[in-house]
């Protein structure tokens, strides 16, 4: 008798994965068309390789064209300016990776090419920046 409830509960665990994936998967694909398809502007802070900057972005969705303006608010003075994910003006230095390259046009977010490297959970519930995450 102990095992019916034993595999019940295994096999819940077990039958509930594909759900987590498939949130976490939604989550990415309505990521990449609000990318393509709505309007923000904010500030974030980005870190590499140990160093950290500070960055205000404007982004704008507007009639199938997307345009990005970013500036960087610390160290040396950087501002990208893109459109459709090319790049049309740079004032300052420009940091590696910034700039245009072949694969400029495939910036948009493709959540099925990214499920050939990673894999997709759901593993909590939590609260960032007074917003459920």
């Amino acid at each position: 008798m102990r095992a019916i409830p034993l595999l019940t509960l295994l096999l819940s665990g077990w039958f509930a994965l594909p759900a987590h994936a498939d949130e976490a998967q939604d989550w990415l694909t309505r990521l990449g068309r609000a990318e393509q398809q709505q309007s923000f502007q904010g500030t974030y802070v980005y870190e590499r390789n140990g160093s950290f900057s500070t960055h205000d972005i404007w982004h704008r969705a507007q009639n199938g064209q997307v345009r990005e303006r970013i500036l960087q608010l610390d160290g040396s003075a950087q501002e990208v300016v893109r459109v459709d994910g090319r790049t049309q003006c740079v004032s300052g230095t420009l940091v590696a990776g910034l700039g245009n390259s072949r694969d400029a046009p495939s910036r948009a977010l493709d959540p099925q090419r990214l499920n050939q490297f990673y894999e997709l959970a759901v593993i909590g519930k939590s609260r960032v920046a007074g917003r459920n995450a």
